[in-house]
């Protein structure tokens, strides 16, 4: 026991100084920055580099940074790349790794001989060379193509011991796309100019990887009496991928390489990110970023929209009439025209890159819900048993364990009703009415009008679904609220946000957490944000006036 006493007294005898140190430390971090420290924060915060010498030299004798200053840094373009970065961070609009095209629409560059490439698609190659088994992949022969007296390109066979396994020709010169006077090879069937096809020509022996899906689609199209083998198609739509004839198109339009893939995604990132820009830079009320009509295009994005956004079935795209983009070509990348939208289109909600970012209704609500309203959705507890007869309803507002985070998200989601899932594609009532009608009964004109029939709307439906048979998806066990939602778009949601003093509540938490570095305390989340938000609400949400408070606020001056 002595001994045990002993070591207590000299641990607290060990631990004073310690304790003493770690109060001088608590001191002198609560110790409001001197003036020339206090220039560098804000510096670093608001134009993300430090204060020059004559900026310094300026701040010697000043306690606090001067309101000119403040406008200076506040105008500058630095400040227009921080709030575009802290918006980045939002809205999460990376779409590096979402596919935009299909594969058989993927040009790469083969090095027969190095710094002079032929490109070719792999996948487009198994389609239309390869014979046999059907699934070979040989690219074309590194010489010239050749033509017959009709001009069609020459095919040689290539055989395995006594086995034609393909078709090859050699490569033709074109004048791409991405960089017009020049020329690059391009393999001759991936090279073709064609702007229409015959789907699934055969003979299948000649396209045997292609005869299996031909084979399925044909017995879809016999169910429906629309045509199809033979059929005409234009090369800009998903079903170009059974018509041989339909390859990269004129100028390679069709078709996408490594380079201009990352160029068009990343000009999709900045097409929303400059709706952010344009706000910040032109001191625009902040709301503009979630309700302006206003957005911008460049080459790539409409170079993307007119031929590219079609070709897949897994992503649906196309020319939307409420944003029609305006006549650029693809090598006008630095060129950014603004274009009104009109209908149910509302800032960055509805852009292309969040749309394809965010693949589900649910998924744009709940960015929606987290970034500009500060709201999460969480479950209530565990689920219950999958055996419980409430388990069972396919309403997730219904089922037990979802209807505690369904019965807000449902609404919010509505409002992208008219959007398509998995792609952005402006689902119009003239063209997708509420209620499918003739336009999905057969006999349909094509495939692809099958396709689309499928995709959007309710038509084989089962249990609680069979009472929204022929619905369009978005409208699947929603209230009369929700069907407003649909009918109106997000640009509803951000005007009741609005409305509701939300987005200025969020707006300011967020910004205060931001340059503080630090969750607003219990103190200030009870009485600064709240004042602070009425004074944003009342300035019609100047941003620039909002971070000029919070930096220069009292608590902004202690080291985070």
């Amino acid at each position: 026991m002595q001994n045990a006493a002993r070591i207590t007294a000299f641990a607290a005898a060990l631990a004073l100084p310690a304790l003493a140190a770690a109060q001088d430390v608590c001191e002198d971090v609560s110790r409001p920055l001197t003036g020339q420290r206090l220039l560098r924060r804000i510096s670093l915060d608001l134009r993300d580099s430090v204060p020059s010498g004559v900026e310094v030299e300026a701040q010697r004798d000043e306690e606090s940074v001067g309101e000119a200053v403040l406008e200076q840094y506040l105008a500058s373009e630095e400040f227009v790349g921080v709030m575009r970065r802290y918006h980045e961070a939002l809205l999460w609009p990376n779409i590096d790794q979402i596919q935009i095209v299909p594969d058989t629409h993927m040009l790469y560059p083969l090095e027969f001989t190095p710094g002079d490439p032929v490109y070719v698609s792999p996948v487009r190659a198994v389609f239309v060379r390869a014979v046999g088994n059907g699934n070979i992949f040989v690219p074309c022969k590194n010489e010239p193509a050749e033509f017959d007296a009709l001009g069609n390109l020459v095919l040689e066979p290539v055989v395995v011991g006594t086995t034609t396994v393909s078709w090859v020709e050699g490569y033709v010169e074109v004048e791409p796309y991405w960089a017009p006077g020049t020329s690059v090879k391009v393999c001759g069937l991936d090279a073709l100019p064609n702007v229409t096809g015959a789907l699934c020509p055969g003979p299948a022996d000649r396209y045997p990887f292609l005869e299996g899906y031909c084979s399925q689609f044909d017995a879809y199209a016999a169910a429906v009496q629309a045509p199809f083998r033979d059929a005409q198609v234009s090369c800009d739509s998903a079903l170009a991928i059974f018509a041989p004839e339909c390859a990269c198109g004129p100028n390679l339009r069709y078709c996408m390489t490594p380079e201009t893939g990352a160029q068009i995604r990343a000009s999709l990132l900045d097409q929303m990110l400059r709706v952010v820009e344009r706000t910040v830079a032109q001191n625009r009320p902040y709301h503009e970023v979630l309700t302006t009509k206003t957005v911008e295009f460049n080459g790539p994005v409409v170079h993307f929209l007119k031929y590219m956004s079609n070709l897949s079935f897994d992503i649906s795209g196309g020319v939307d009439a409420t944003a029609p983009p305006p006549d650029l070509e693809y090598s006008q990348v630095d060129t950014w025209v603004p274009v009104e939208r009109t209908g149910r289109h509302s800032g960055v909600l509805t852009t292309p890159g969040y749309l394809l970012k965010h693949q589900s209704g649910r998924q744009r609500a709940h960015r929606f819900y987290n970034a500009f309203e500060c709201s999460s959705f969480i479950p209530a507890g565990p689920l219950p048993s999958p055996f419980e007869p409430c388990s069972q309803h396919e309403d997730l507002t219904q089922r037990c364990g979802c209807d505690g985070c369904h019965k807000t998200l449902e609404p919010l989601a509505a409002h992208w009703g008219r959007f398509s899932e998995y792609g952005f594609t402006h689902l119009d009532e003239a063209t997708y009415p509420s209620r499918v009608g003739a336009n999905c009964a057969p006999p349909l004109s094509s495939v692809l009008q099958l396709f689309k029939c499928y995709r959007y709307y309710e038509l084989e439906p089962v249990g609680e679904e069979q009472a929204y048979a022929g619905m369009l998806n978005a409208y699947v066990f929603r209230t009369p609220e929700e069907v407003e939602n649909i009918e109106v778009g997000p640009s509803k949601l951000a005007q009741d946000s609005l409305q509701s003093g939300r987005f200025a509540q969020c707006t300011v938490r967020r910004l205060w957490s931001h340059f503080m570095r630090r969750e607003p305390t219990l103190d200030e989340a009870a009485e600064v944000i709240p004042d602070l938000a009425a004074v944003f609400e009342a300035s019609d949400h100047d941003l620039k006036a909002l971070v000029k408070t919070i930096v220069s606020h009292p608590a902004y001056r202690r080291m985070p």
